[in-house]
């Protein structure tokens, strides 16, 4: 049987928040990249590149950051997360990003499950 020291189980778990952390700042550069890769009209390609992140972002600090100002109830907050995390996946598929979304996909099922897990 595998056992871990408490001191490196510490550590995996300030790990395991970091990446979220830095999977919630990864979504809000896929909808971003999304916005930039549309072939329509440069006012238009700003307009989704920059306002639909900043949307987003103002939306996840009101309703689902650890400090909301209206803070959801379990289970909408974990289904609105998957949903935006979802949403950043098929919009970086979309824009031609295979690759990256499959990574971002298994990275943000990875840190769920830990975050889960964890009680984080």
């Amino acid at each position: 049987m595998f056992l871990i020291k408490s001191h490196m189980l510490a550590t995996l778990k300030t790990l395991n928040l970091a990446l979220a952390f830095f999977i919630e700042l990864a979504m809000l550069v896929a909808i971003g990249y999304w916005g930039f890769q549309l072939k329509q009209g440069l006012f238009l390609r700003i307009l989704a590149g920059i306002g639909l992140p900043v949307l987003v972002a103002v939306a996840w600090g009101v309703f689902l950051s650890p400090r909301a100002v209206v803070p959801l109830a379990e289970p909408f907050k974990a289904i609105a997360k998957l949903l935006l995390f979802g949403l950043a996946a098929y919009l970086l598929y979309l824009a031609g990003s295979t690759r990256w979304s499959l990574i971002f996909t298994i990275a943000v099922l990875v840190n769920t499950v830990l975050l889960y897990l964890w009680r984080q």
